[in-house]
């Protein structure tokens, strides 16, 4: 039997611990891009924690802007983590209190450091700063917008530019959100400004001209990002009060944005496979700074065929250069040659890129279609809510929110030719980074999704995600093909009203039962689809935190709180490993380890996909043969005896008649296993099972299994199972929260012949826990599950 060959070795499994030398060697050969990532942050930091002088300032070298680089590596290692009360942040931040007369540049930049540091102190400076970029805009004494100079002091007068106008208008946003005031005559003309001076190309130039006073080749894509990012930012403070609800739940306006033809037509622009790429002549880091800010604001995970965060990550990891105690960023020419700054650049775009993804919002339209919005009619519904979760139940933790298009990924994954399984498990895991998907619109989005989108959305869910859909507006017609489009995926599962009783309704928020017609599609124990058929969207883009509108940030809330089980998404390109549960052994040899799941009156099978992701597991990561696929018997079967590996999972209330055991027994006083665990911690099924262990082994008693035993043991998992990797929920809308293993078995002449948790590990296996299970999180799952079979199959 080759599992027997495979746990003669200490060392087993990597997922559980340790892998053996060579497993090991090929790991470092092929480190995952999200560690390498966290390693460059890591080195980057470290080298600018040096080159911090006694003062409190930076060696930055940049010529006529005294200040500018303290000031951008201050604002990296802050987006990178490091607190505002360390240290090296304290001192940089009193040199920047010194600094006079700043130019643009400068003063924009130690505007958003003293906003990212949050001090009080520094409010009254942050105000000063932007009444006086107000006061120096282009014309001064106010007129038609032409933008921002470089204001050297004793030269006010100087010509504007595209550069110099986006660190301003940063500036004015970070400002605004720090709690300055600022007249919204001030975005209104920063948007007429960007609109007029985009070029007929969709692009624009250093100097802001009128549109078409510049010729095509004088765009360049710095400036193309800065521009697509000061749209951006000015719809974004022009948004409040553009939609008007009506008493109806529908809204005016809807759909309806000023900026969006020239948002759409600089996005073209910066997608164009001719013009995207990172390297720019003397300004490749300044560049990157611009594609990650165009990217986070738009929410766009791709640019047409650029995969942007993640191709810019592999350029900069391959471009540090490493030191003793860390690592920088420069090339020999120009401004890329100033260490600080292009470091400071390379920070920014890795670090807040890297920030975790909470939502994706799917784009769908009808092939062909790529004009076709009707899945964005509220641009910033999905951007409020994520800021209101994170605020709210993630104790300010920086989370994001995306544009994911899965049929570009599916294309760009397979490239020229179909997908493969493997493809389409790969966009899977990517889409799994985001523990929500969300999607609505005014259009049927029955037609919309194409064959291979209507598959991922089955895979996302089946592996452990979650959807929440919506009718914009109420829209009659998305509510008739969205429930037409679940027909059709789920057919066995219906799409029901949430009973009053749903965790959802006071998950966090005290939301009353009923107050938006909220329906569910329920699997096993966990409700996967939460669908509106009432707007809530308008009102989160109105976003608005009074009367309905609090209602629906508060519902909001209570559903992602449900979905993620209150636990934090990983960062951007934590991969999600997935097992490929379809690929059973055709012919099933001797020697392959099968699984039998006991079948009980007490909802034996509320998650059915936890055998088959831990028998993959094993088999991925520990070279096991084994049946993917659980068979399920009755307990009173004389074929139960044929297995060395038994499952009980369940929820309910279960009895068994005592000339139904025989079996079971023989089997468990012969070498057998049985494995169980009550599904989210119920306590129908956890009374019921002790009552049935009495009964089935009426000699032996159910106890605790000590945290010293063997089944915890290095010997056995490669690592010890401890509070150092073991995590569980043990009150509901609690947190996961380190704790020793606590399992409970039956010992029959020495060995462990029954092992039992109080506490959910089937739905974590399927990843399907919700912050009402009481539940081991999904890797203590597997490594308490894959503990239980080695322990079976050892020598």
């Amino acid at each position: 039997m080759r599992y027997f060959m495979v746990l003669v070795g200490l060392t087993i499994l990597a997922a559980f611990g340790g892998a053996p030398a060579d497993a090991q060697v090929k790991a470092a050969k092929k480190e995952p891009l999200v560690e390498q990532v966290r390693k460059a942050i890591e080195r980057g930091v470290s080298y600018l924690r040096q080159q911090q002088r006694t003062g409190g300032s930076w060696d930055d070298k940049v010529v006529n802007h005294p200040g500018g680089g303290s000031c951008l590596a201050l604002l990296a290692l802050l987006n990178c983590g490091v607190p505002p009360n360390d240290p090296v942040v304290t001192k940089g931040l009193d040199y920047l209190r010194t600094l006079r007369n700043p130019t643009t540049y400068v003063r924009s930049l130690q505007t958003m450091v003293f906003v990212e540091a949050g001090y009080n102190e520094d409010l009254g400076r942050v105000q000063r700063n932007v009444d006086h970029l107000i006061d120096i805009r282009l014309p001064r004494g106010g007129g038609r917008l032409d933008g921002w100079s470089y204001d050297y002091p004793g030269n006010p007068g100087a010509r504007a530019d595209n550069s110099n106008s986006q660190y301003a208008v940063l500036a004015l946003y970070m400002g605004r959100v720090g709690g300055a005031k600022i007249n919204s005559k001030i975005w209104e003309e920063i948007r007429e400004f960007y609109t007029r001076t985009q070029g007929d190309d969709g692009g624009w130039s250093y100097a802001p001209l009128d549109r078409g006073a510049f010729r095509k080749d004088q765009t360049t894509l710095t400036m193309t990002t800065a521009g697509l990012s000061g749209l951006l930012i000015a719809g974004m403070e022009l948004n409040k009060g553009r939609e008007v609800l009506r008493p109806d739940g529908t809204a005016d306006n809807c759909g309806v944005y000023k900026e969006n033809e020239p948002v759409r037509r600089a996005l073209s622009w910066v997608g164009s496979p001719a013009r995207f790429r990172f390297e720019q002549p003397q300004r490749t880091f300044y560049n990157l700074y611009g594609i990650e800010r165009a990217g986070r604001l738009s929410g766009l995970r791709f640019f047409e065929s650029h995969d942007w965060y993640r191709e810019g990550c592999q350029f900069l990891v391959r471009r540090q250069h490493l030191t003793e105690n860390g690592g920088y960023w420069s090339e020999p020419n120009g401004w890329d040659a100033w260490q600080v700054v292009s470091t400071s650049f390379s920070l920014l775009f890795l670090s807040k890129g890297r920030t975790p993804v909470l939502i994706s919002k799917l784009t769908h339209r009808p092939p062909g279609a790529a004009d076709d919005l009707d899945w964005n009619n509220d641009r910033n519904d999905a951007r409020h809510l994520v800021d209101f979760a994170s605020k709210n139940l993630f104790k300010k933790l920086p989370l994001a929110w995306q544009i994911f298009d899965v049929r570009r990924a599916v294309d760009l994954q397979g490239g020229n030719r179909a997908p493969t399984e493997d493809d389409l498990l790969e966009v899977t895991s990517d889409l799994l980074q985001s523990p929500i998907v969300y999607f609505n619109g005014h259009k049927s989005p029955l037609r919309r999704f194409t064959d291979v989108e209507k598959d991922m959305l089955k895979r996302y869910i089946d592996n452990g995600g979650f959807i929440l859909a919506e009718a914009c507006c109420g829209s009659k017609a998305f509510d008739r093909g969205f429930r037409q489009l679940c027909e059709e995926l789920w057919p066995d599962t219906p799409l029901e009203p949430l009973p009053a009783g749903h965790p959802i309704w006071g998950t966090h928020f005290p939301v009353a039962a009923g107050s938006f017609k909220l329906h569910g599609l329920q699997m096993g124990c966990k409700t996967v689809l939460v669908y509106s058929p009432e707007d809530l969207s308008c009102r989160w883009e109105a976003n608005k935190h009074d009367g309905d509108g609090r209602l629906a940030f508060w519902l909001g809330a209570n559903i992602v709180a449900y979905a993620t089980g209150m636990e934090p998404p990983r960062p951007r390109l934590s991969r999600v490993d997935l097992a490929n549960v379809k690929e059973d052994p055709r012919s099933v040899q001797r020697g392959y380890l099968k699984v039998l799941q006991l079948k009980h009156a007490g909802d034996w099978n509320p998650a059915p996909r936890a055998m088959p992701n831990l028998m993959a597991h094993l088999r991925d990561r520990a070279g096991l043969d084994v049946v993917l696929k659980a068979e399920a018997l009755p307990v009173h079967f004389k074929g139960v005896m044929d297995f060395k590996f038994v499952y009980m999972h369940g929820r309910k209330e279960f009895h068994f008649d005592d000339n139904e055991l025989a079996n079971l027994r023989f089997s468990l006083e012969n070498g057998g296993l049985l494995f169980a665990d009550a599904c989210c911690g119920k306590a129908p099924f956890d009374k019921s099972f002790r009552e049935f262990i009495r009964q089935l082994l009426p000699k032996h008693k159910l106890e605790p299994i000590p945290s010293n035993d063997e089944l915890y043991g290095a010997a056995l998992n490669g690592e010890e199972l401890t509070e150092k990797n073991i995590r569980c929920r043990r009150e509901k809308g609690g947190e996961f929260r380190p704790m020793t293993p606590e399992l409970e078995g039956v010992k029959i002449n020495g060995r462990w012949a029954v092992i039992y948790s109080r506490y959910d590990i089937g739905c974590a296996l399927e990843r399907h826990s919700s912050s009402d299970c009481l539940a081991y999180n999904h890797e203590s799952a597997l490594r308490l599950a894959g503990a239980a079979v080695l322990y079976t199959l050892r020598p």
